[in-house]
């Protein structure tokens, strides 16, 4: 578990009658200070994400449908031959759109919109356990008629415990960086007032993205899984106590 350096917000504060204030009644009673402790870490991913989906267009919406399904349910099966479980498997669009052409008049005066055809998505996302496999796996649903890669991404199996881990180093961080700054003042920490977690939430994972028409057929699609950064933030507020 690395930390980043610690960061301190220091509010020494006495209530004042008639101030308003966020904090509660409680903390605005008696003097405090309020510490922010960091905690960071990184892990290896475990398992990806590929997101792809079969586009086909046809002039009449009937047909770019039941193209479009017969090709989505041979990307479908081909999923199934790896092996892998169906609830990794989940649809993520299914649409059928108008589409135009752009066409100038005889004369050029202008364009009008000229009704070309209907183009049908089926869209879905697979959950890769086998990091190792993603790359042969994305290939091979690209020769299967999924025309459309849309990117992967990864994530990490355990996040409940790397959050927790998390947490408790942000506090540890919060009380040293407190105890650094009170000896000059005279005063000692006291009871806990609050504790709010100060966190925007989430890991920062690499994401990859490439378009299907830039691999050959059969070839594996590249990837490199990197890193997911986790980052925690918690705010701490203690009672100060004179000595």
């Amino acid at each position: 578990m690395a930390f980043a350096r610690p960061a301190l917000a220091l509010l020494l504060a006495v209530s004042v009658p008639g101030t308003a204030s966020a904090q509660p009644a409680l903390v605005d009673s008696v003097p405090h200070i309020v510490v922010v402790g960091h905690a960071h870490t990184e892990v290896a991913p475990d398992y990806a994400v590929l997101s792809l989906a079969v586009v086909t267009e046809r002039p009449k919406a009937a047909a770019a449908a039941a193209a479009n399904a017969e090709a989505a349910q041979a990307v479908i099966d081909a999923i199934k031959a790896q092996g892998i479980d169906p609830k990794d498997v989940q649809t993520s669009e299914v649409s059928l759109t108008p589409v135009y052409d752009n066409v100038s008049d005889a004369v050029g005066n202008g364009t009008t919109q000229k009704l070309r055809g209907y183009r049908a998505r089926n869209g879905l996302t697979i959950r890769v356990r086998a990091i190792d496999k993603a790359g042969a796996l994305a290939a091979s649903l690209i020769d299967k008629g999924a025309n459309e890669f849309q990117g992967i991404s990864f994530g990490y199996s355990h996040e409940d415990e790397v959050y927790a881990k998390l947490y408790d180093a942000a506090i540890r961080d919060a009380l040293r960086s407190a105890k650094a700054y009170l000896p000059a003042a005279g005063v000692s920490l006291g009871r806990v007032l609050e504790i709010a977690p100060n966190d925007e939430g989430g890991p920062r994972a690499r994401v990859f993205a490439t378009a299907a028409p830039a691999f050959a057929r059969e070839a594996a699609v590249p990837i490199a899984p990197g890193t997911l950064s986790y980052d925690s933030q918690v705010r701490v507020t203690w009672e100060l106590v004179g000595h």
